[in-house]
C-alpha cells in the first residue's frame, strides 16, 4: 500500500497560503542543503554577507529586510558554528558582522546543493509561469514599502 501525499486545499486567506508555500519551500531547500551543514536561511544570510561585506547589525538588517531580533538570533548560531564574527566597532556601540574563512568554506560547499534546489523549483514551472511568479513575489515583497 503506497502512502499518498495529502495536499491541502487552498485556504481563502492569501496570507495563510503564502505561509504554507513558504514553509514548504523552506523545508525543500533545507533538505537539499542538509549535506552542506547549512539550512536555507543560513545559506541566504551567509551569501548576503559575502556579497555585502562587513556591515553593522543595523545595516545588515536593513539590507536584507530581516527584523533585527531575528537577525541576531540567526547570527548567534552562525557565530557558535564559527562561520561569522561579530566585533565591536571602536568608539561606537555598533557591532560589525563579517564572514569567517570557515563561513566562506561552508558557503562554497553549499552552492551546488543550493543550485540543485534552485533548478528543481524553476523546473516546476514553465519559463513564463516562473517569470510571472517572480514578478508577483516582488510585488508582494514591496507591500510594506
Amino acid at each position: 500500500m503506497t502512502k499518498e501525499k495529502h495536499i491541502r486545499p487552498p485556504s481563502p486567506c492569501n496570507c495563510t497560503n503564502m505561509r504554507r508555500a513558504s514553509r514548504a519551500l523552506t523545508q525543500f531547500y533545507d533538505k537539499l542543503l542538509e549535506p552542506s551543514g547549512l539550512k536555507g536561511t543560513q545559506y541566504s544570510l551567509l551569501s548576503h554577507m559575502k556579497r555585502l561585506g562587513p556591515l553593522t547589525m543595523n545595516e545588515l538588517s536593513d539590507a536584507i529586510r530581516l527584523e533585527r531580533t531575528t537577525l541576531v538570533r540567526n547570527l548567534k548560531l552562525l557565530q557558535k558554528m564559527g562561520l561569522v564574527e561579530i566585533n565591536e566597532e571602536e568608539n561606537s556601540r555598533a557591532r560589525i558582522v563579517h564572514l569567517t574563512d570557515k563561513g566562506q568554506e561552508f558557503l562554497v560547499a553549499a552552492v551546488p546543493h543550493w543550485l540543485q534546489a534552485q533548478q528543481a523549483v524553476e523546473e516546476m514551472f514553465t519559463p513564463e509561469e516562473f517569470s510571472v511568479l517572480k514578478k508577483a513575489l516582488q510585488k508582494i515583497e514591496a507591500i510594506d514599502h
